[in-house]
């Protein structure tokens, strides 16, 4: 044998043995791996000694070495969020499952990502995303809640510092909406109300923006001399001074109470004048309600069996009377309304709003159904306050997790809106006013990061005011999507929610070049919430279990 042919044979042997050492073919007990790791949906089309688990050929687990020696990968439990992630955001159906680990320094192998940790066989795309960064839309002014009766049980929190960390700055809280308590006996101590802003401006770094409303003017304004009413159509009203609805003494009310809260550190960017200006509550509640109509006027209401005719004060006289108080201000809240219940009812209330006089138009969704919303309507009303030339403003909407996803959408890219609002930034978490729709659950000791939290996290936590939403779509694929651009143009969001009852598998056509990438994931119908899932795959898809939420968070 010659020096080359030595030479050449263990140049050969060599090359063998790093084939065998990187090959997935290694063996346990003479099963061959082949198939590891590779995306199933039956158990026949994985190897020997593996199963179809979630959608991937491995094995179940409870201990490390049932993957190590053959499967050279690790036993990822059924609690980490790899394990969770794979098996479509709910738990696998196994103390653990065999998976690779990986990392920036441990990458996958082909046709695998990196997510929440673990290597994955990417999924063949079925949905495409495009994106138009040319076509804008509005511009967001942000995501937000009401305070309403909650102040207090907030700033006297014992768990108040990891409270304010959940709420303005994991959340990315942008607003909060106060109920003017102003003169309200036994009520009015407004210094909570400046905690809470300061608390959540040092929290945040920024300055949020505040909005005050209305709930009800104080006893001495109101026709039935209560701040409650239940049923009273008559009297759950504005009160009369010599005959006359008392526009002057509701605007002095407004001028003393912004006074009253810039003393405790509260400047409100925007106030409502009423809120549900178009509501009295049934004579099975008792709430805090003022009735106004667009314009002063006589109009039938039923009582009992009959209907009589009652007289009304005009939002349209009120919000002349109070602009003409805030004229001697240095620096005016700007004035949202009409703050109706319904989308629909702005509609009545626009013909009398001077555009002159109103900053933004504003209302509630109450009455919508989140699976079944009536699109077109909603567009129409998006088109009709586009020619008002005021954005709109979503004040008060509440829903589950998935609910809360899908009305912040409509709201958004359907209708619009430039803000949208929780009805409830906290609620009880136990006893008969239990509300699992607040953002918050919130007890005495202890609070709890609710479903309609992680559904607004989707939007505010990615997104700040001044981004502006652009084209965005994936059409006729049950797949909603919207996109949101900062002002620099350096960073993209991109939040895209599963309508579908399947999972489905979204590829996102990007414009540009992006250098860096987070993807979060909730998925409602399992258990993953706000889920870290690591970047973006160099293929960009993404997987859309049925009900979830992802959002991508993109920078140049």
């Amino acid at each position: 044998m010659t020096a080359r042919q030595f030479l050449n044979g263990v140049l050969t042997l060599l090359v063998g043995a790093l084939l065998l050492g990187c090959s997935p073919k290694a063996t346990e007990d003479g099963d061959s791996q082949t198939n590891w790791l590779e995306a199933c949906r039956e158990d026949s089309k994985c190897a020997s000694g593996t199963k179809c688990l979630c959608g991937v050929c491995t094995r179940s687990c409870s201990a490390a070495s049932t993957c190590s020696n053959a499967l050279q990968g690790s036993c990822v439990r059924a609690n980490e969020a790899g394990a969770i992630a794979q098996c479509g955001g709910s738990p696998p159906p196994a103390p653990g499952l065999c998976l690779p680990r990986c990392d920036a320094e441990n990458p996958c192998g082909k046709g695998q990502a990196c997510v929440a940790g673990t290597c994955s066989p990417l999924p063949v795309a079925s949905v495409e995303v495009n994106v138009d960064i040319e076509t804008r839309h509005q511009d967001l002014v942000g995501f937000g809640a009401s305070v309403a009766y909650g102040e207090g049980q907030i700033t006297a929190h014992p768990q108040q510092a990891s409270l304010y960390q959940a709420i303005f700055a994991d959340l990315g809280l942008d607003l909060l909406r106060f109920r003017n308590r102003f003169a309200h006996a036994g009520d009015d101590d407004l210094t909570t109300a400046g905690e809470l802003v300061a608390a959540g401006n040092a929290t945040s770094g920024r300055a949020l923006g505040i909005f005050l409303s209305s709930w009800s003017p104080p006893p001495a304004l109101k026709a039935n001399s209560a701040l409650l009413c239940s049923g009273n159509v008559q009297t759950c009203t504005l009160a009369k001074t010599n005959g006359v609805f008392d526009y002057a003494g509701l605007a002095d009310h407004w001028l003393a109470s912004l006074a009253a809260y810039a003393k405790v550190g509260l400047v409100p960017d925007y106030v409502g004048i009423q809120n549900n200006p178009n509501w009295i509550p049934s004579s099975a509640e008792t709430l805090e309600a003022c009735r106004f109509l667009p314009a002063e006027g006589t109009v039938s209401v039923p009582v009992g069996p009959t209907t009589v005719k009652v007289t009304y004060p005009g939002l349209a006289e009120a919000q002349t009377a109070t602009l003409a108080a805030f004229s001697t201000l240095a620096n005016r809240p700007k004035l949202l309304a009409p703050e109706t219940s319904d989308f629909g009812s702005v509609a009545d209330y626009l013909p009398s709003l001077d555009p002159a006089k109103t900053d933004a138009l504003a209302h509630q969704l109450y009455g919508v159904n989140p699976a079944a919303v009536d699109l077109d309507a909603l567009a129409a009303m998006g088109k009709l306050v586009s020619q008002y030339g005021r954005p709109v403003f979503v004040t008060e909407m509440q829903a589950d997790g998935f609910g809360t996803a899908l009305m912040i959408h409509y709201a958004t890219v359907v209708e619009g809106a430039a803000a949208y609002l929780q009805a409830a930034l906290t609620g009880p978490v136990s006893g008969p006013l239990t509300n699992t729709q607040a953002l918050v659950g919130i007890d005495q000791a202890t609070f709890r990061l609710q479903d309609p939290y992680h559904a607004m996290r989707h939007f505010a936590g990615h997104t700040d005011p001044g981004w502006t939403r652009i084209e965005a779509a994936a059409a006729n694929s049950g797949l909603l999507v919207s996109a949101w651009l900062s002002p620099s143009g350096q960073d993209l969001t991109l939040v895209l929610i599963n309508t579908r009852t399947v999972e489905l598998s979204a590829q996102l056509k990007l414009p540009g070049e992006w250098s860096t990438s987070d993807v979060t994931r909730s998925v409602f119908s399992g258990v993953e919430r706000s889920t870290a899932l690591g970047a973006l795959s160099g293929q960009g898809v993404l997987r859309m279990p049925p009900e979830s939420v992802v959002t991508v968070a993109l920078s140049r």
